[in-house]
């Protein structure tokens, strides 16, 4: 009887089924701390532009999710929605700090995108151009959450790994931006309200597309700190220091 209850919970479905529902409440937790961006076409009509600001509140809730994620992908059994909840006060601040210049950036780049007059040659190729640069962008900023979600780091720190990383780890960098060039497309040719109930999703293939990039922070960039290995997911929602 023992042996039977020992075995309980450790076969390959109930660990499937614990993946799937743990990416349901990521997902989940993931539009509710975006309402404001949910509610964007409503609230547009009576605030105007001052609506945009709920795209604020996105990098907060991407870095929640991306410690919750990677706590999940590690086996942890605190729950996703304990691990959401304890990143998301723990990170709220410097996740701001971080987010803002990326989402900048790619508010410049869309609003090029959607000015671009005509359909020539040149409007294509610029087009072209400013998608790619959107992707890029985009990967960055998906790389810096996940760091801020797993390290310890400076802004500084946090802005420069984020590019560096695209070189070290060039093939976990083209995973990322293959996920999300193909989300993007399924997302236009559809519709972008299918994000809500893919978005965590979305997500958790980037967490686990970028287990080798982490590994390679962890190992060139971090000590370990308060005796824990450095990186340990097990240890607060920033879990390491930088390399002094």
């Amino acid at each position: 009887m023992a042996a039977k209850e020992a075995q309980y919970g450790s076969g390959p479905l109930f660990r499937v089924a614990g993946v799937v529902y743990g990416v349901m409440v990521g997902g989940a937790l993931l539009v509710l701390a975006n309402v404001l961006v949910v509610l964007m076409p409503l609230l547009s009509g009576l605030v105007g532009p001052a609506a945009l600001l709920g795209f604020v509140l996105v990098g907060p809730s991407v870095v929640a999710s991306c410690y919750a994620f990677n706590r999940l992908i590690a086996g942890a059994d605190t729950g996703v929605f304990h691990d959401f909840l304890k990143s998301y006060r723990s990170n709220f601040g410097q996740a701001l700090v971080v987010w803002l210049p990326y989402a900048a950036l790619l508010a410049v780049v869309v609003a090029n995108l959607t000015s671009l007059p005509g359909s020539n040659l040149q409007t294509v190729a610029a087009r072209i151009g400013l998608v790619g640069l959107g992707l890029v962008v985009s990967t960055a900023a998906v790389h810096a959450m996940l760091l801020l979600a797993r390290f310890n780091f400076r802004s500084v720190d946090i802005y420069r790994l984020s590019i560096y990383s695209i070189g070290a780890r060039r093939r976990v960098a083209l995973g990322n931006l293959g996920i999300l060039f193909v989300a993007g497309f399924v997302l236009i040719s559809t519709s972008v309200w299918l994000l809500l109930f893919v978005g965590g999703l979305i997500l958790y293939l980037l967490c686990l597309n970028s287990r080798p990039l982490l590994a390679l922070v962890e190992e060139r960039f971090t000590v370990a700190a308060d005796g824990c290995p450095a990186g340990s997911p097990a240890g607060s929602p920033a879990g390491s220091s930088p390399v002094a």
